[in-house]
């Protein structure tokens, strides 16, 4: 695979996992502040959604966690492939 390729796939995938990470941290943060101003219910049900349980819940966070993993082995990959090649010269 091809470094243009190895960024390219890295950036497509980084921007769709950063929506999903984003509203993970969110809904935890809210649902911390939540717990720490010892007041339930303030945000509504966000930490049945935060904590969403079942299948699909498994199913979201198997791919959240496999695609940090993605990103963190084409990140590697890519660091790898400029090193190689700073070093050629």
């Amino acid at each position: 695979m091809t470094e243009a390729e190895l960024r390219r796939g890295h950036r497509t995938m980084g921007i769709i996992l950063a929506l999903f990470i984003f509203l993970q941290a969110a809904s935890g943060a809210l649902v911390a502040a939540e717990f720490l101003l010892k007041s339930p219910g303030l945000f509504g049900s966000l930490t049945k959604l935060h904590f969403w349980d079942g299948p699909l819940g498994h199913l979201y966070r198997l791919l959240v966690g496999l695609g940090a993993v993605g990103m963190a082995t084409s990140g590697v990959a890519i660091f790898l492939k400029i090193r190689a090649r700073s070093r050629q010269t």
